[in-house]
Parts: C-alpha cells; structure tokens; sequence
C-alpha cells in the first residue's frame, strides 16, 4: 500500500507538469514559422495528451489502493492489468523527459529555460524513484501473478545528436547535468542556438 501510495503522487505531480508543460508548447504550434515545426510540437502535445488520459484513468485507481480493505479485495486479473499499466506509464515518465529535453532547443528566455529544467529535473527524480518502486512491486507479486514486461529502459525513437555544453554561467544546466547522471543512459546537454537534429518517438503502440 505504501508503494501504491507513493506512485499516487508521482502520477499526480506528472499530470500537473503535463498540463504545464502543453500550455507552453502550444504557442510554438499555434505561431509556428514553418510546418515542420508545427507538426513537430504538436506531435509532442498529442503524445502527452495521450498519455493525460491514460493518468485519469489510473490516479482514481491508485487513490482506491489507499484502503486496505479494498486492497485485499482486489483480483489477481485487476492486480496484473495495474501492474502493466504502471509498466507502460514508467515508459512514460522516460518520454516525458525526454520531451522537456526536447523543448530547450525551442525556448531561449530564462524563465522559461529554469521552469522546463525545473521540471526535467523533478521528473528525472521520480523517474528513478518509479523504477525502484516498480523492481519491488515485480518481486512482491511475481509468485502469485505473471508480471509482462521488463525493468530495462528503451527509447522510444528520440535520437538527440551531440552537441555543444550550455556556457559554464548556466547555473539551470548545472542542474540538470547533475541529475542527468544519476541515470545510467548518457547525459544530454543542451544548446542555446542548436538545429534540432532528432525524431520523436511515440507511445501509442504500447497503448494499444
């Protein structure tokens, strides 16, 4: 239960950003300069729309999880069908990172700079606490159900080339270099005046 109530306030700290985060990017879609921009973003946005249906659904699920009464009459089927989803939204807290790396290539003010870094960064930390919650959940309940899926991370098609480091004077970079390596995927710095060079990937297979 403790566990159950942990990830409550991930996904619910993560809805919040979701949302803070799209209203940041739809001005990039709504004043885009060429259609590759705009289709770019938007893509970003769908994506995360996406995935803002799929936390309705599951935080109610996880708020219910609080009691133990009702824990103790959940089903196995019920149990497993959470357990992938927590499984597919982990994958999702990894794109959604990836996707605030993404930004810093568009948004140049600091204020701007230091909310998206901000927010990398409190994502990247639950991120790793979501994967050391899941580990444990895995072992707990593998006996009693099949758990589907694997604790490894892929991604999920954004390919970010190497580029050059923020000037040493970016205090918001410092941190997020910091948080960068306590992961164990490489470190992605970001550039002030940078061709974005990548793809974006999608959820929407796992989804299905």
């Amino acid at each position: 239960m403790q566990e159950m109530k942990q990830l409550h306030a991930i996904f619910t700290r993560t809805e919040a950003g979701i949302k803070s985060f799209r209203n940041m990017i739809q001005p990039l879609i709504d004043h885009a300069v060429d259609e590759h921009t705009k289709l770019y973003y938007h893509h970003i946005s769908e994506e995360e729309e996406q995935r803002l249906e799929r936390l309705e659904d599951l935080i109610p699920r996880l708020q219910k999880l609080h009691s133990v009464d009702y824990l103790e009459q959940v089903s196995d089927r019920e149990l497993s069908h959470l357990l992938s989803d927590l499984h597919l939204e982990r994958f999702g807290l990894h794109n959604f990172r990836e996707h605030l790396e993404l930004a810093l290539y568009e948004f140049k003010a600091d204020t701007e700079r230091q909310q998206l870094n901000e927010m990398r960064e409190h994502t990247q930390q639950d991120y790793l606490h979501m994967k050391e919650i899941m580990a444990k959940l895995s072992e707990k309940f593998s006996d009693a159900i099949p758990i589907k899926g694997n604790l490894h991370d892929h991604d999920h098609g954004h390919d970010i080339h190497q580029v050059d480091h923020f000037h040493a004077s970016s205090t918001s970079s410092a941190s997020v270099g910091n948080s960068s390596s306590q992961q164990n995927t490489s470190a992605t710095t970001f550039p002030s005046n940078e061709k974005k060079g990548l793809t974006v990937g999608s959820l929407r297979h796992l989804s299905s």
